[in-house]
Parts: structure tokens; C-alpha cells; sequence
């Protein structure tokens, strides 16, 4: 039974562990090949790739699999609250959507997901063992962490998507500065601040950028990318914005003075956490660190105690 989970954990550590090193090495040149495929396809290439395109589409993964895996989607779709439903599409905004996933295709994954391991757990060490009910309770057991772990899985990517918006402002908002100085209008200056950085932040404004080409405002869309972004900092910085927007107010004045706001902050940040690093180090000092002082200093005293009294 040992072994059995012993092989089953190292198989699936290691199977993640190389789709991960897979992806991290060929993703850009996936990515690039991906948006170059349309450019250099010839004729006879775009006939071979519809002749594999029909072949898919007679496929059994095409006729069975994906109608389904549609049906299931829009069933739970249609159970869930819309609410609910539009809460979570935001979390995923916040996150960034990671994997491309939908809200539909998130809950899907959260019920298939904790349903599949529930079942292939079971399926796996009942006939290894003689307590079928503490292996059906294990399994159940792993089902609702991972329910639970994906929820906090956003949360930690919205967290960790935040941050690093918060870090990439002020170098962004000084190129922006420094393009509309040179007199690159608003609209091009983020455009090309936003190519030239690879952040989350330039994301969010291509976002807002390709809102307003399909004819939302500027106020508009830069409200949205406002609620998009959960960073209390964020907020203020693109209401000073919208603002001086309507206002007519100088932009490069606003930017510059947003941008020492965020870097000041940003100092008093560094130095809370700078104040906060003694106590926080008190904890592994007081379990790991005096224990080990203690046992070599005193250990030798309590032994030779020890040995001539006893």
C-alpha cells in the first residue's frame, strides 16, 4: 500500500515537473509560431491544415468529447446564480484568467476536477487495501481540498497579479511621462510604453486601449480598467487621471506628480516591512535557533551532572 502511494505521488510530481520545464523552455517559441502561422501559410499549407481540421472535426474527441464537455458547461453555467457567476468572472479579471479559463470553464474544472481524483483515488487503492472506508474517506478528503485550493488559488494569484502592478508603476508611468514630454499623444504613449513592458499593468491598459477602439470612452474605459485592478493605489492613481482627463489639466504634471506619490509610498512600504523584520524573526529564533544555542551550551553541563551524581 506504501509503495503503491509512494509511486503514484513520485509518478505525478515528476510528470508536472517536466510539463512545467517543457513550457517554461518552448512557450515563447509556441507563442511566436503561434502569431506567425497566419503570415507565412501558403495555399497548399491552408489546404492541409483544413484537411487536418475536417479529420479533427471526424474525430472522436471532436464528435463526443467536446459537445459534451459544451453540454456540461453550459448546464452549470445555468445552474449557477448569476451573481454568483459574475463574482467570479471578476476574480478572474483580478487573476489575470489564468489558462485562458472562462468563468463557465472554472467551474467546470472545480466540479470534474475533485470528482475525477475523488473516483481515481478510490479506484486505485481499494483493491490494495482491506479499509474501504478510511480509502473513500481519504479521497473525499483530497476532493474538497482541491475544491477549496482552487478558490485560493485565484485569491493568491490575484494577490501576487496586484503586487506586481504595484511594483511596475513607477517605471511605467515614467515612460509615459517621458513620451508625452517628447509629444506623443495619450492614446499612442500608452500603447507604446505598454508593448515595450511585460507586466500585468501593460496588459490591463492594451485592454483599455482596445475597448476604446471598439468605441468606449476614454473616461469610460479607464473606469474599467479602474475596477478591474484590485490596488487601493491603482485606484486613486486613475481617478487622479480620469480627472485631469475631463478637466483639461496637463497630463504630464499629473503623471509626475503620481509618480513621486507611488515611489514615496513605495519607500514607506520597504521600510514597515523593514521594521516588521526583527519581530517576525523572533518566531523561528525562539523555535529553532535558542533550542540548538541551548542544547550545545547546557548540554555538556547536564551529562557531566548526570554522570557524577547518578
Amino acid at each position: 500500500m506504501l509503495f503503491l502511494i509512494l509511486w503514484v505521488t513520485s509518478f505525478l510530481f515528476f510528470t508536472f515537473l517536466s510539463f512545467l520545464l517543457m513550457n517554461r523552455l518552448w512557450k515563447n517559441k509556441m507563442e511566436m509560431n503561434r502569431r506567425l502561422a497566419p503570415f507565412y501559410t501558403s495555399a497548399t499549407d491552408k489546404q492541409f491544415v483544413e484537411g487536418e481540421e475536417e479529420e479533427t472535426n471526424r474525430s472522436f474527441y471532436a464528435r463526443f468529447l467536446l459537445p459534451l464537455v459544451e453540454k456540461l458547461r453550459l448546464f452549470t453555467i445555468g445552474k449557477m446564480p448569476k451573481n454568483k457567476l459574475e463574482q467570479l468572472e471578476k476574480k478572474l479579471q483580478a487573476a489575470g484568467h489564468p489558462f485562458g479559463l472562462s468563468a463557465g470553464d472554472f467551474l467546470l474544472l472545480q466540479i470534474l476536477l475533485p470528482l475525477g481524483l475523488f473516483l481515481l483515488f478510490t479506484v486505485l487503492f481499494i483493491p490494495s487495501g482491506n479499509k474501504i472506508g478510511q480509502i473513500i474517506l481519504y479521497s473525499f478528503f483530497i476532493a474538497v481540498f482541491v475544491y477549496f485550493y482552487m478558490n485560493y488559488y485565484l485569491t493568491a494569484k490575484s494577490n501576487q497579479r496586484t503586487k506586481l502592478i504595484d511594483k511596475s508603476m513607477p517605471d511605467f508611468f515614467d515612460m509615459l511621462n517621458v513620451s508625452l514630454e517628447a509629444g506623443m499623444g495619450l492614446d499612442g504613449a500608452l500603447r507604446k510604453v505598454s508593448l515595450q513592458m511585460d507586466s500585468p499593468l501593460s496588459t490591463e491598459f492594451l485592454s483599455a486601449l482596445d475597448d476604446m477602439k471598439l468605441g468606449k470612452s476614454r473616461k469610460q474605459a479607464f473606469t474599467d480598467l479602474r475596477d478591474r485592478v484590485h490596488s487601493e493605489f491603482f485606484k486613486s492613481v486613475m481617478n487622479s487621471l480620469i480627472q485631469a482627463d475631463q478637466m483639461g489639466i496637463g497630463m504630464t504634471k499629473v503623471l509626475r506628480t503620481q509618480t513621486e506619490r507611488i515611489r514615496e509610498k513605495q519607500r514607506f512600504t520597504a521600510k514597515e516591512k523593514a521594521m516588521k523584520a526583527p519581530v517576525k524573526m523572533l518566531i523561528p529564533m525562539v523555535l529553532f535557533i535558542f533550542p540548538t544555542l541551548f542544547i550545545v551550551l547546557l548540554g555538556p553541563i547536564v551529562i557531566n551532572l548526570v554522570t557524577q551524581f547518578l
